[in-house]
């Protein structure tokens, strides 16, 4: 009777060890993946501080081309305002006020862990929420203004400088088609455009600047 009871301890013992060892094994599998994970996140947010760095430099350059190019439409609108439709640089604000200056976000690196479901790879939870409001916001406002202006652009004012097309090819340009109220119009909606867009790109630069540090303090 006891050899059995011993018998019996004995396979519970044997069960109970290979259950351990099972459980073990299977934690440290998935401890083994999640540092896999970890790691897998910190690389992509170091390709993610990349390419912000190269998104801050790009909207430096544009923010500067916008303000610029916001000055010419300006002198231009002065010129119109005044009624100086003699003036000399008529023609040099017609060639150049329609600057254009955009820039895309660069968000490859966040949508692949976001379509992926993989996020939370990145482990902090306020870096991980700061990075989604970032590309979420930023990246739509920007697209949206892209959109909005180039529409003008299509619908409104290349036809109206379409119509209009001798003034581009004429030896002694005829200024009649600037002093016209909805010329005067379009170009008053194209600076409108252009504020927005400059708003967009330094509040975009601003949280760019904002997140970076943010992203390599994670990092360390």
């Amino acid at each position: 009777m006891k050899l059995k009871r011993d018998s019996f301890l004995a396979i519970v013992l044997e069960i109970i060890i290979v259950i351990i060892g099972i459980t073990v094994a299977f934690w440290m599998s998935n401890w083994g993946d999640r540092r896999k994970e970890i790691g897998m996140g910190d690389e992509f947010v170091r390709t993610m501080i990349n390419d912000l760095e190269s998104d801050s430099a790009a909207f430096v350059y544009q923010i500067a081309n916008i303000e610029e190019n916001l000055e010419r439409v300006e002198a231009f609108m002065e010129i119109c305002r005044k009624k100086d439709f003699e003036n000399d640089s008529i023609q040099w604000y017609v060639g150049n006020f329609m600057n254009r200056n955009n820039w895309l976000i660069n968000s490859n690196t966040y949508e692949i862990l976001k379509s992926g479901g993989k996020l939370d790879i990145i482990t902090d939870f306020d870096v991980r929420s700061e990075i989604s409001f970032f590309y979420r916001i930023r990246t739509y406002q920007t697209d949206r203004i892209l959109e909005i202006s180039q529409n003008f652009i299509d619908e409104h004012m290349d036809p109206y400088l379409t119509k209009n097309s001798d003034y581009f090819i004429a030896q002694i340009p005829n200024n009649k088609f600037v002093q016209e109220l909805e010329f005067q119009n379009l170009l008053g909606r194209w600076r409108d455009l252009k504020e927005e867009k400059l708003d967009i790109y330094e509040r975009t630069l601003e949280d760019i600047n904002l997140l970076v540090p943010k992203l390599m303090d994670y990092l360390d």
